[in-house]
């Protein structure tokens, strides 16, 4: 459906979304476009990673600091790995456990996540448990750079009606979900470092990392 000023509107049946609604998505973020839509944890907001320009216009429409870097998602394990460091052996352990899920990991970069990072050292990944949105990146064939969509310092969406609020006539894109399952952002684990750090308790408690910290 065609929502305020021109944000193409879908709203996700039976946990998928309808073909003509997954080619509109992608044709917006391949094109350079903004979409929102559900996670498992929160609604995201994305650009293609290869797109500058929507990733500025992210950064305007959340008020976000330019000093933060946007963390990404990705369909998999394989579709992460173009962007970081292969993982050694303990972290292919944690990565089994928690991916796909509300575990977001920050890595040392490769090559090429430097290039699309603007060279900086870390890249922060997560594969989320949610079919809607491993299908957009699937499709996508890339990861996405995806923050919350919420202006900043405002609470997380976690509502379909509520992303509708925020951002509707402000992206091109919103996939309407219904509640978020988890209702609560996720977890951040630093692992670019010999010391892994907890940056941020989330959607999966420090409890359940104490194992691998």
């Amino acid at each position: 459906m065609k929502g305020k000023a021109g944000t193409r509107v879908f709203s996700v049946r039976g946990r998928r979304l309808g073909p003509e609604a997954l080619r509109t998505t992608v044709a917006a973020l391949q094109s350079g476009g903004v979409v929102v839509f559900p996670t498992d944890t929160v609604y995201g907001m994305a650009a293609g990673i290869f797109r500058p320009g929507a990733i500025r216009r992210i950064y305007r429409l959340k008020g976000r600091s330019l000093k933060k870097a946007l963390p990404f998602l990705a369909a998999d394990l394989a579709q992460a790995l173009a962007l970081v460091e292969p993982p050694d052996r303990k972290l292919r352990a944690l990565l089994k456990k928690y991916w796909p899920g509300p575990l977001t990991v920050v890595f040392k970069t490769s090559s090429l996540g430097r290039w699309t990072t603007g060279g900086k050292e870390t890249l922060a990944v997560r594969v989320p448990d949610c079919p809607v949105t491993r299908a957009i990146l699937r499709a996508m064939g890339q990861p996405l750079a995806v923050t919350s969509a919420n202006r900043s310092g405002h609470p997380d969406a976690v509502t379909g009606a509520a992303a509708r609020r925020e951002f509707e006539g402000k992206v091109d894109v919103i996939v309407n979900g219904g509640k978020c399952p988890r209702g609560v952002a996720s977890t951040v684990l630093d692992v670019s470092s010999a010391v892994w750090t907890l940056v941020r308790e989330g959607a999966v408690p420090k409890k359940d990392l104490l194992k691998f910290l």
